[in-house]
């Protein structure tokens, strides 16, 4: 009785599934880039996509308004699907649809998933490719409309990201809303030379200031993942991006209301002793040493999944196991910057320990931290107040905390590496030294009028400096107390694996939103 209704409906659908027809579609393949439905594809389980919204589109009728004479599908695929058999939601840009423009479809689709997302507490990931809003259609609606953001606004976006993992990948040119959705997730990747992020593109760049720019050189990888820090990692092709997204997700829970998942990237032994460790700090604390190479004796091994590598360098920030159980990972890293904490790091650290502590993921952090990076450039960037606003934190945090202290903490910096209101998990290296000030430095600073009056000033401040640092050693400290624990390199492996299995089932019984919202 409904054959005709049924075969319309089915026509509709396959309007939708050609997307901009073979024409888009081949232009999309020739700069190298897969079509929405592909990626979507690429990124979920076999068969498991079940979309929403696939008949809305832009329709025009015949004159008597009955017959349906040509209607362009919204630019937005979305709906439910499956990764490695765990439910998530995904949105994908349709490009070969008026470069994804944003219009009023877009918007009330938009809007739709962010309900879901908020309803289902389930994973959402953004497959963005999109060229923001159009000045086209404001001769379809007759006027101007007052700039608001609804569904994207802070308040929205901030309730979901508190609630569930929020991944974009950056597939293609976006700006305008998509740009913004870039910087309102946990994790995003863009694809080196294929993507760019704009707060406005090449045409209105050279409107506004009169500067020819490429997109590459406006918004590119160089420009986002190793300077801005708007997006964490870059991808060597979209495949690369997909499966970055898919690893993410695999160390986070659902959602807030559930741990995550223990798992195995391959069997490890728990008790597993590395003798490099001894080793590898060397005795003069002006050298560096490769601190990943620590992070892979200590962690399971091909577990690490690095964040944000190419920017703030000198700060470390990954994601990890401990005989399966997912953990954060804070390190400082001496090659750059000797370990400092600079400007550019203030904002990697604060976000990397929102998300973990959002999603009930402990840390661990390792410690070799000379202090805040000092100079003109460090005060003409504000150092001090990025880097107090970054050590908050650490002190709103309340998921378990483990600091392994393997050479320098000092300062300022040195004391936002853990937190001394709760119970303090903290562990030294024999190689550990600390203290308000370095030796080196504040020998000087304290003893200058000595110093300089003395007969013979090196002599006098090298006499100096070798009695303070009788003090520096941490069995020192150990014996007031003032470290809880001094432990051979070789046994932080075994000892992270206790701490883990110990915390882990508490943090469980914390389970739901933090009083803290999340800052993107």
């Amino acid at each position: 009785m409904w054959k005709t209704e049924v075969e319309e409906l089915n026509q509709r659908k396959l309007k939708a599934y050609n997307l901009g027809g073979e024409e888009g579609i081949a232009k999309q393949h020739s700069h190298g880039k897969m079509t929405v439905r592909e990626r979507i594809d690429a990124l979920l389980d076999d068969e498991s996509f079940v979309e929403t919204g696939v008949l809305a589109g832009d329709s025009k009728y015949d004159a008597k308004n009955k017959e349906l004479l040509n209607i362009v599908p919204c630019p937005i695929v979305m709906g439910l699907g499956e990764i490695d058999g765990r439910k998530v939601i995904v949105q994908g840009d349709d490009f070969t649809i008026k470069g994804a423009s944003v219009g009023r479809l877009y918007k009330a689709k938009l809007s739709y998933i962010t309900k879901m997302v908020h309803e289902l507490h389930l994973p959402h990931v953004r497959l963005l490719d999109g060229a923001g809003g159009s000045i086209r259609e404001v001769a379809d609606i007759g006027y101007l409309e007052l700039p608001v953001l609804n569904d994207v606004a802070p308040k929205q976006i901030g309730d979901i990201m508190s609630m569930v993992p929020i991944v974009s990948l950056v597939m293609g040119p976006v700006s305008g809303v998509g740009a913004l959705l870039v910087v309102q997730s946990h994790f995003s990747v863009m694809i080196k030379e294929r993507s760019q992020v704009f707060v406005g593109g090449p045409p209105l760049v050279q409107w506004a200031q009169g500067q020819r720019v490429t997109k590459e050189d406006l918004g590119g990888y160089k420009i986002h993942t190793r300077k801005s820090g708007v997006v964490d990692n870059e991808a060597e092709s979209e495949e690369d991006a997909i499966q970055q997204a898919k690893r993410f997700l695999d160390y986070l829970p659902s959602n807030v209301w559930e741990m995550p998942e223990r798992k195995y990237e391959e069997r490890d032994e728990r008790n597993r002793k590395e003798d490099e460790l001894l080793s590898i700090v060397p005795r003069d604390g002006k050298k560096p040493y490769n601190m990943r190479k620590i992070m892979e004796w200590i962690f399971d091994r091909n577990s690490i999944f690095e964040i944000g590598k190419y920017q703030g360098r000198s700060q470390i920030t990954a994601l990890a196991r401990l005989n399966g159980y997912p953990v954060g990972v804070l390190a400082n890293d001496p090659r750059f910057l000797a370990g400092s904490f600079a400007w550019d790091v203030s904002e990697k650290f604060m976000r990397f320990i929102d998300m973990c502590d959002t999603f009930h993921i402990p840390i661990v952090n390792l410690v070799d931290q000379p202090g805040f990076f000092i100079g003109v450039k460090s005060e003409e960037n504000g150092t001090i107040r990025k880097g107090v606003r970054a050590s908050f934190a650490v002190f709103q945090a309340s998921i378990p905390w483990v600091t392994i202290y393997i050479r320098k903490c000092f300062g300022v910096a040195g004391a936002a590496q853990s937190d001394p209101g709760k119970l303090n998990w903290r562990y030294a290296w024999p190689s550990a030294y600390w203290g308000n000030i370095p030796v080196e430095g504040g020998v000087y600073a304290a003893h200058r009028s000595e110093i300089e009056s003395a007969e013979d000033p090196i002599a006098f401040h090298n006499e100096l400096q070798e009695y303070y640092r009788g003090f520096a050693s941490p069995l020192r400290a150990a014996e007031h107390f003032g470290i809880e624990d001094i432990i051979d390199p070789r046994e932080t492996r075994p000892r992270l694996c206790d701490w883990v299995e110990l915390t882990f089932p508490i943090e469980k019984t914390r389970l739901g939103l933090k009083k803290r919202g999340i800052r993107c």
